[in-house]
């Protein structure tokens, strides 16, 4: 926001918003916008995207002041009894597959339950490298700086799935200054690890461990971690 005001269901919008439903990346100085995409600096628009400095257009063709007052309350109201109106863009709209988004991290979905609701799945499909030859990660040395410089020009079979993948120059000197070993996994494998080490999108409730005090945690109360209410929190850590 910093600052926005009177906006609902809209992401990535702020810088002076007012007045913005159902919005999507819409910044800075904008007001009165419904169901508009990258706009700047407009107001009074519909069904619009991409738009700057405009005001009173509709699905991006400019009308008067007087025209947009009277065509858009007739749009709402044929959304409404199509039970459009009154929600974020749909799923449908998406170019993305539901698994290739942010979303499969934090909701996930098998690929049955995604199709089953008519949305969008990306198989994966690994791209041709254009590569000197394909190693197993097992054959990798320990340590980078071992490592030929050589591995630029190659693709490394991931332990776990057998996908290739290729490291870039500025990954090989990275690895090397911080004494790290090149990765066995595919970057794809690495971030659904990484993923798994978050705790469940889920509040358990909980028993501050210092004063008792109800709460909520993330934390299964099963699990052996200490866990603290905020208040508690703070005063350890400051």
């Amino acid at each position: 926001g910093h600052p926005a005001e009177l906006c609902y269901e809209s992401a990535g919008i702020g810088e002076g918003a007012q007045q913005l439903l159902f919005c999507d990346a819409c910044w800075p100085n904008c007001h009165n916008l419904l169901y508009c995409n990258v706009c700047s600096s407009s107001h009074h628009c519909f069904g619009c995207i991409g738009l700057k400095q405009k005001s009173y257009c509709i699905f991006n063709k400019q009308y008067t002041k007087e025209e947009y007052e009277k065509l858009v309350p007739k749009i709402i109201t044929q959304m409404m009894e199509r039970k459009e109106w009154g929600e974020f863009f749909p799923v449908k709209t998406s170019v993305f597959g539901y698994n290739e988004t942010p979303a499969q991290r934090h909701q996930p979905l098998t690929k049955e339950e995604v199709l089953a609701k008519s949305w969008s799945w990306k198989d994966e499909e690994d791209q041709t490298l254009d590569v000197k030859k394909v190693i197993d990660a097992k054959q990798l040395p320990d340590s980078s700086t071992d490592t030929p410089d050589d591995i630029l020009h190659w693709a490394i079979r991931c332990t776990e799935t057998d996908r290739p993948f290729r490291i870039t120059k500025q990954e090989l000197g990275f690895y090397r200054e911080m004494h790290l070993p090149i990765p066995r996994l595919h970057p794809d494998e690495r971030s659904r690890l990484r993923m798994l080490k978050r705790n469940p999108r889920k509040l358990w409730d909980h028993t501050c461990d210092k004063c008792s005090t109800s709460m909520k945690s993330s934390y299964d109360p099963a699990r052996s971690e200490t866990v603290y209410c905020e208040s508690c929190y703070r005063h350890a850590m400051y």
